[in-house]
């Protein structure tokens, strides 16, 4: 009896000590800094017209590809474009946060992320959110980028609501997408059906697999928006679907990347 009460002891040990591993890694991965060097954009960002190589060069530099870069350049915002290469080369200061249950997110301590240059229906995804080590994200639609408006399915006991940009200018990594190919019109369309439908939708994780479609999660919920305009942004075809699956999606091309490292489609 002794010698099975120590094994059981030791497994328990075991775990927690794995599990304390896994969790370690997980921390040290929730914050990209770029490992290559930084280089003056200067003599680039305000040039009259931008070639490949510049565009090439700006969004390694920044995290900013050549959408947005273009949308900064049409509003005569490219001063942003140097703020932004600052806070994309800093060392940002994280904390990690329980947020639902078993649920944790890294946030940023003293700083916020530079996200700029949104448009209604732009879809927002961040794998800063985790469970025992495993990254399951968290996603949102743009539904007013103007007034820094978001929807979202947040967590269990609560329903879908609007939610702030503000809120995740303080997520430690974030990535923004949007619909490729299709104009700014139709795309605040999506968000503006979304914002009437999908609206205080009861949140659960098996969205997609019952057949109660009054409820939702994070990134069904963005799925849902999409797929009433005929666009299916579950790039692995399955029942449920996850922001990871909604990043891989070829209907979406990337706008901007924070505290991620820019890896091209």
């Amino acid at each position: 009896m002794i010698n099975i009460i120590k094994n059981i002891n030791y497994s328990i040990i075991c775990l927690i000590a794995l599990l304390t591993i896994i969790l370690f890694k997980t921390e040290q991965e929730n914050y990209f800094t770029p490992v290559f060097e930084k280089k003056d954009i200067s003599s680039i960002v305000f040039k009259e017209s931008w070639h490949y190589n510049d565009y090439k060069l700006l969004t390694y530099q920044t995290g900013l590809t050549p959408i947005s870069l273009d949308i900064l350049k049409e509003n005569n915002k490219q001063h942003e474009i140097m703020l932004i290469q600052n806070a994309y080369f800093s060392a940002a200061d994280t904390i990690c946060k329980p947020y639902m249950m078993f649920s944790r997110t890294e946030r940023l301590k003293n700083s916020t992320s530079p996200i700029t240059a949104l448009e209604n229906g732009d879809i927002l995804i961040t794998p800063s959110s985790h469970i025992f080590g495993i990254r399951n994200g968290h996603c949102a639609i743009v539904i007013d980028a103007k007034k820094g408006i978001t929807l979202e399915a947040t967590f269990l006991g609560r329903n879908s609501d609007f939610g702030s940009i503000e809120k995740w200018k303080k997520y430690a990594s974030v990535a923004v997408y949007r619909l490729k190919d299709v104009d700014i019109e139709t795309r605040s369309k999506i968000a503006e059906k979304a914002a009437q439908t999908l609206i205080n939708k009861p949140y659960s994780l098996l969205a997609g697999i019952n057949n109660n479609k009054d409820t939702t999660q994070c990134a069904h919920l963005v799925w849902s928006a999409f797929k009433n305009f005929g666009y299916d942004l579950n790039s692995n075809g399955g029942k449920i679907v996850t922001p990871a699956d909604i990043a891989k999606s070829e209907h979406l091309e990337l706008k901007q990347v924070y505290g991620l490292n820019f890896k091209e489609k």
